[in-house]
């Protein structure tokens, strides 16, 4: 099994995200002059706005799932587990320590 390190995951989603924003730059840039078209007395078929419309509902779907992963690699990242908490693992090992310790004390003969 094949695992991707958490900062190659976080940088992956970083990209995505980049690249959706372009998508939605140029999106926005489509749907302006389409708008200046319509308010100009051009004819504007409606596939074209449909099209569109279907074009801003995928972008905003794929948007969403981009920023929820890279949200959840960044809590991964931090330590943040599913609940919304973070562990603190250097106080979890001390607290190991300190009952391990008490255990081998009261098994020793001495």
């Amino acid at each position: 099994m094949t695992t991707i390190p958490l900062e190659q995951e976080i940088e992956d989603g970083t990209e995505l995200l980049g690249s959706l924003q372009a998508a939605v730059r140029s999106l926005r840039r489509d749907i302006e002059a389409l708008t200046a078209r319509v308010r100009g007395d051009d004819a504007v078929k409606d596939t074209e706005v449909t099209r569109s419309m279907t074009d801003v509902r995928g972008l905003i779907v794929q948007c969403v799932k981009a920023e929820m992963s890279l949200d959840e690699s960044k809590k991964k990242q931090a330590g943040i587990v599913q609940g919304g908490y973070a562990l603190d693992l250097d106080q979890a090992r001390i607290d190991i320590g300190c009952k391990l310790d008490r255990l081998r004390r009261c098994s020793s003969p001495d």
